[in-house]
């Protein structure tokens, strides 16, 4: 049996699809590959030939060459199932990479507020409202950035006031709202409508030309409000970023659930699905993410041992 890898590739991105997957960089990447293979009059995937296609750029991080093995992997075991000979299986960690996740910046109160303040004076006065909104929609539901601005006022729900939330994979969620929350979303829209002279509809959040707010317009306008704010920041700790509300709501809300002493394993499996995280090792990770939440995780580990002792 002879395997075509062109088509192969097509039917393991259709099935990959089937199965719930976005493509991500795996389209291109196995395209890009079949491509190098065709250059070489090569028709079958070898192990040295992934790992050449995997490490072509060498300036690139060692986490990127391991993507890029891993995508090729994927696919090459999905060919070799089809036929032994057409393609090697390749051993897991021939790229041994480890991620590291940046050190979020963890906001006070009293930043979230200084920040929604100062964004007021962004210009023009859509975007300003707009910023401001977005900011204290993260900062009050932990939402992502790209799933804040991909909202629709269709999402949002007065009775119950929940919005209805598309996250990674396509995959739906609905967030609770508090009644201050609603009241300032809908205090935007009477702003907007007034800016533009229009009635609001399509988008929950704009931008200058009463389109969908571009994602990267608001971290960038973000980005210069934190400048105007002068944040001090930790050591090692990158500047503040937007992203960085979500993790100052995950944050806060486990340092609130170990400071009531409740179940903190039940409301890290809670708070995982509310944020929307595909690996319940994502919402784990907060746990090491502020030295505050860490003191509180030690002191009841250490009162448990004593207990436990007596």
């Amino acid at each position: 049996m002879s395997v075509e890898l062109r088509a192969a590739s097509a039917d393991y991105l259709r099935a990959r699809r089937a199965r719930g997957y976005r493509h991500g960089d795996h389209g291109w990447l196995i395209a890009s590959f079949l491509d190098r293979l065709a250059a070489h009059d090569t028709t079958t995937i070898s192990i040295a030939d992934a790992l050449a296609f995997a490490q072509a750029r060498p300036g690139t991080a060692r986490s990127w060459h391991a993507a890029r093995l891993s995508a090729i992997g994927a696919f090459a075991a999905y060919v070799h199932a089809l036929d032994p000979a057409a393609a090697e299986l390749i051993p897991a960690g021939l790229i041994p990479a480890k991620i590291t996740r940046r050190i979020p910046y963890l906001y006070s109160r009293e930043q979230i507020a200084e920040l929604m303040s100062r964004s007021a004076a962004l210009s023009p006065p859509l975007l300003a409202a707009s910023v401001h909104t977005l900011i204290g929609l993260i900062a009050a539901t932990g939402l992502r950035s790209g799933e804040a601005v991909a909202l629709n006022l269709e999402h949002l729900c007065v009775d119950p006031p929940v919005m209805t939330v598309t996250g990674k994979y396509g995959k739906q969620r609905l967030i609770p709202l508090h009644p201050s929350t609603l009241e300032a979303l809908t205090g935007y829209q009477r702003v907007r409508a007034t800016l533009t002279g229009t009635p609001p509809a399509g988008p929950l959040l704009v931008g200058v030309r009463g389109s969908r707010l571009n994602v990267n317009t608001a971290r960038a306008a973000f980005r210069a409000v934190a400048d105007t704010c002068e944040l001090p920041t930790r050591p090692g700790c990158a500047p503040p970023r937007l992203h960085d509300l979500r993790h100052t709501f995950a944050v806060n809300t486990l340092i609130d659930a170990h400071r009531q002493g409740g179940d903190v394993d039940a409301r890290i499996a809670a708070l995982g699905t509310y944020l929307g995280h595909v690996d319940p090792v994502n919402t784990y990770w907060y746990l090491s993410a502020s030295p505050e939440l860490m003191a509180l995780v030690c002191d009841r580990m250490t009162a448990h041992q004593h207990r436990r002792r007596s």
